[in-house]
């Protein structure tokens, strides 16, 4: 049987693409046989206009055109499933053409199956586009986990806005991110954050490296279940139905709160 291949359409930014796929090999261990390991095409294309301005900013059809051209591309090499890395872009969706719609692994559901498997409340670390579109919001598996989800104020939207923007896309030092976010956390009485930005799986695997000295604070990083549920999640038929405008619905409906970990 030939393998199937995940792609991710990614560069938005690029250093978290980079990481995810870094984490998706790191979770895929395959020994000395580097033919066993899983197919992976990364679409890295940096050149996507900034969601969140294009979002805010009357740019919708312009971010829209730039995604599908992209993804156009990456589903003609014949990827079994793709990975959007990036939430913001999740917004527009729904204007995807049903054949690419189809094979879109949705950070968004499985962020919110994540959340109600877990059953902890988690502050919500995301870009100012996610914010003021209600990304979070715009599925039926994320609105049933809202009760899980700390929506800060705005005025610490605002911070971690400028976290993505300063620290994380430049490449920056995380050891200031870190202090600011388990910060964060301690004013909303939360120990866990929800990776709701794509940048911000640069600090899940920050605390992850450092697990030895960083114990107190854990994530729910939607990334880092795709790369250790990868066979599964390659696995899943893809959607049927047709979507209609407005609606923020995904091709893959995940159900892997119920699976268990590589």
């Amino acid at each position: 049987m030939m393998a199937k291949t995940l792609g991710i359409l990614g560069g938005m930014g690029p250093l978290a693409s980079l990481a995810f796929l870094r984490t998706i090999y790191e979770c895929n261990h395959a020994g000395a046989v580097e033919q066993a390991y899983p197919d992976i095409l990364l679409h890295s294309m940096s050149s996507v206009p900034d969601r969140t301005r294009s979002l805010l900013g009357n740019a919708e059809n312009a971010l829209a055109e730039a995604l599908i051209k992209n993804l156009r591309t990456l589903n003609a090499s014949g990827v079994s499933k793709i990975v959007i890395c990036c939430f913001t872009s999740h917004a527009l969706i729904y204007r995807l053409p049903a054949e690419i719609a189809a094979k879109i692994v949705s950070l968004v559901d499985l962020t919110g199956q994540e959340l109600i498997a877990g059953q902890e409340r988690c502050l919500l670390l995301a870009s100012l586009g996610s914010y003021q579109k209600e990304v979070f919001n715009s599925t039926a598996d994320a609105r049933k986990a809202t009760e899980y989800m700390v929506v800060p104020d705005d005025k610490d939207k605002t911070i971690i806005h400028g976290l993505i923007y300063e620290y994380l896309k430049p490449g920056k030092d995380l050891a200031p991110v870190y202090t600011i976010v388990k910060g964060l956390l301690a004013k909303y009485g939360v120990s866990a954050f929800i990776a709701g930005c794509t940048e911000f799986h640069l600090l899940s695997r920050y605390i992850h490296d450092n697990a030895n000295r960083i114990c107190d604070i854990s994530c729910v990083d939607p990334l880092v279940t795709i790369a250790r549920r990868l066979d599964f999640i390659l696995s899943m038929p893809g959607a049927t139905r047709e979507k209609t405008e407005g609606e923020a619905w995904f091709g893959t409906p995940l159900s892997l709160a119920a699976q268990s970990d590589r």
